[in-house]
């Protein structure tokens, strides 16, 4: 492409000739600036290359040392493996002795095969070639909602994103983790108890949300902060074939004319819930890294949370001349504004069992002082 469009640069000379020879002194001023120019560019590109190329070459050397580390971890750890068997009498100590020359017979085969392609790559970056293969294992499409699935960064959040190689950082004080939570409730308060206004099978809770949980103390992952931003939505399902009113800034449930097939109130709010998390987790050693494996162990979280109320729409069915009818209405509900109450769960590992009660009115001006209560099941992923 480039020798194309030099060969068409000289025919553009050529044909244009006369026109150059009879170029001003400013012209030819302009010309030599741009072919400095140009000159500028080209010397920088190579610059850019070679500094590049020089550190990738730092990388591969830097490759071959990790490749030697984690093979020598791995047989420390087979070999305290087979010492165990060995104390535990499930082998002799001649087959003790016999499975650490094979491991370490592995650990120098694996060696010298990395650091051959290593080196192999450095010599292909060396003739300026670039060559990374990846056998074709088939396409896939990865649909879902996760957390990190390695140490790298990567997540996968809807759309799988593969974060860019690189080495674990050793101590990681922070987790994160996507939030589910579904569940049943109502209200209570105002001398009305749970069910008696609205009815628990009808009247449901969901949360979507994002969690960071930060290790307290050094030495331990038994004590977790955690923390995030939630959205989280209310529904209230009214008993009697009633259904909610504004009348003049004041929120009533009425009688309807019609047959209600269902009727709630879906009440959403944007919330910052904080946990003191607490329970046992296990150290996971690797290499040139450590982590905190919290999947197959019990957890107590207590806190709370607060944020703001997004707004209310009442959905409602209903039987009118044989037909049924569906109506939704967004409107100021009275319900409050600033939202904020107690929340605890226990579990086992992703799993766990959660109430949730706010501590504010449901209605800033009702004829009951209703506060949500609901409990579920919560995920966290």
């Amino acid at each position: 492409m480039k020798r194309t469009l030099l060969c068409i640069a000289f025919l553009a000379t050529g044909i244009f000739l006369p026109k150059v020879n009879a170029q001003t002194e400013q012209d030819s001023v302009k010309k030599q600036d741009k072919e400095k120019k140009e000159n500028w560019w080209n010397e920088t590109d190579q610059e850019y290359y070679e500094r590049l190329k020089k550190r990738k070459l730092e990388a591969f050397e830097g490759e071959k040392e990790n490749i030697v580390e984690a093979e020598k971890f791995d047989l420390k750890k087979q070999i305290e493996k087979i010492d165990e068997r060995l104390e535990k009498g499930d082998i002799t100590e001649e087959k003790a002795t016999a499975l650490k020359q094979e491991a370490a017979k592995k650990t120098a085969e694996n060696i010298d095969n990395k650091i051959a392609i290593i080196n192999n790559q450095i010599e292909l970056t060396e003739r300026d070639v670039v060559y990374n293969y990846s056998p074709n294992l088939g396409g896939y499409i990865a649909i879902g909602w996760g957390n990190v699935v390695d140490d790298n960064g990567s997540f996968l959040l809807g759309m799988e994103y593969k974060a860019p190689n690189k080495k674990p950082k050793y101590d990681k004080l922070t987790y994160t983790d996507m939030v589910f939570a579904f569940g049943l409730g109502g209200t209570t308060g105002g001398g009305t108890d749970l069910g008696g206004t609205y009815k628990v099978g009808k009247s449901a809770f969901a949360e979507i949300g994002l969690t960071f949980r930060t290790r307290l103390l050094k030495e331990s992952n038994f004590w977790r902060l955690a923390y995030g931003v939630s959205y989280q939505q209310n529904q209230l399902g009214p008993r009697d074939n009633k259904y909610f009113v504004n009348n003049d800034g004041y929120t009533t449930l009425e009688v309807f004319p019609y047959q209600i097939k269902r009727n709630v109130l879906m009440i959403g709010n944007i919330v910052v819930p904080v946990f003191l998390e607490f329970g046992p987790s296990k150290k996971r050693e690797y290499a040139d890294y450590f982590r905190y494996d919290t999947s197959q162990s019990f957890k107590v979280g207590i806190g709370g949370y607060a944020g703001i109320n997004t707004g209310a729409m009442q959905w409602m069915k209903y039987v009118e001349d044989g037909k049924d009818v569906r109506v939704k209405t967004r409107q100021d509900y009275n319900t409050e504004k600033f939202v904020y109450g107690l929340k605890g769960y226990v579990g086992f590992g992703s799993l766990s069992l959660f109430a949730n009660y706010e501590l504010n009115n449901v209605f800033t001006n009702s004829a009951h002082k209703d506060h949500a209560v609901f409990f579920g099941l919560r995920v966290d992923l």
